[in-house]
């Protein structure tokens, strides 16, 4: 029919995007030879647990994160300018972070607890914190509760108590300011600043 628009047979199927869709955060990132080795550990998880595939965390997207600057309608350029303000005015050098446990945390969506590895580090908690001071600075929220350092595999229905796994190490040599898309599992990079 001339005139009509064909959206495609999943038109109406499609996932909604959320009223705040666009979220800010920073945090970091692991570089492709790490991912690769958090992937192992997360398959060997999955096979151990029995657990489905069907919430994987893209490993690209695999993650700790440092401070959550907030879901907005759109990016705000007055948080986006305190945010690069407060990464800039960090101070500190490269450390090691290591993951020794794995569990599920509890809460969130029905059938969707996150399945997470527990990182520990003095730098990881120093960084949380010298990022907190200087965004508080910067007008912006700062340490909100207990830093419970994670880095999240997947999510699934099934619980997983804590269990110690093969040690991961690996040294951060930066962190990002990252924009996320909700429900679209896309990250771009809006900044990084290299740790010295």
């Amino acid at each position: 029919m001339q005139g009509e628009l064909n959206l495609g047979d999943n038109w109406q199927n499609r996932p909604k995007r959320p009223v705040l869709q666009e979220r800010l955060f920073l945090g970091i990132l692991l570089d492709s030879d790490m991912q690769g080795v958090v992937d192992a550990c997360r398959t060997g998880m999955i096979n151990d647990h029995r657990l489905t595939r069907k919430s994987l965390i893209g490993s690209s997207r695999f993650h700790i994160s440092l401070h959550h600057l907030g879901d907005h309608k759109r990016l705000r350029s007055s948080v986006l300018f305190a945010a690069k303000r407060a990464g800039t005015a960090v101070s500190i050098p490269p450390f090691e972070i290591t993951f020794r446990s794995a569990k599920s945390f509890e809460g969130g969506q029905p059938g969707r607890k996150p399945l997470v590895l527990i990182g520990e580090g003095e730098g990881l908690t120093r960084l949380h914190t010298i990022l907190g001071a200087c965004l508080m600075r910067n007008g912006l929220p700062g340490i909100r509760g207990t830093f419970t350092p994670h880095l999240t595999l997947l999510y699934s229905s099934k619980t997983v108590s804590e269990q110690p796994i093969e040690p991961i190490r690996f040294t951060v040599k930066d962190f990002v300011l990252i924009h996320s898309r909700l429900r679209l599992s896309e990250y771009r990079i809006l900044q990084r600043w290299t740790l010295h």
